[in-house]
């Protein structure tokens, strides 16, 4: 499971030590509390599992139980965790966030780009007898 080693006092950032999600190689680094976006429960998981989120990389730590991730919750809320570690590896996942773009939600259609009129547009009734005259037949005259 996740190991928190804490301080009394708050700090300003923690260590954290894990898998890459990405290379699958061990990976450590520090997270400045000002950095953190979101600090959550994951709630998909069958297992206890807190996700922190930063512009540059998402953290997801494993712990043993409910209890454990409440007291992890708040011991990230009073800025007191100076140390996250894997035990064993796997347990603390980091994934790097840099040069991850998400493409735009297009729900099966392709985007189109509208074509740029100069002109003005004209709204056509759809009822034949409401149309302009033009093209058709000259009724009116005698």
């Amino acid at each position: 499971m996740t190991h928190l080693t804490i301080t009394e006092n708050p700090g300003e950032e923690f260590a954290f030590r894990g898998t890459n999600t990405i290379t699958g190689l061990r990976d450590d680094g520090v997270i400045f509390y000002a950095d953190v976006t979101k600090v959550h429960v994951l709630p998909e998981r069958e297992s206890f599992t807190i996700q922190i989120i930063t512009a540059a990389l998402d953290v997801e730590m494993d712990f043993a139980d409910a209890d454990s991730v409440r007291e992890a919750l708040e011991l990230f809320e009073r800025k007191k965790v100076l140390e996250v570690n894997s035990d064993p590896p796997g347990f603390v996942r980091i994934t790097p966030l840099l040069g991850k773009t998400e493409e735009p939600k297009t729900y099966g259609e392709p985007f189109i780009e509208p074509e740029f009129n100069q002109g003005i547009l004209e709204q056509m009734p759809s009822r034949p007898d409401e149309r302009l005259s033009e093209n058709l037949p000259d009724t009116q005259k005698h």
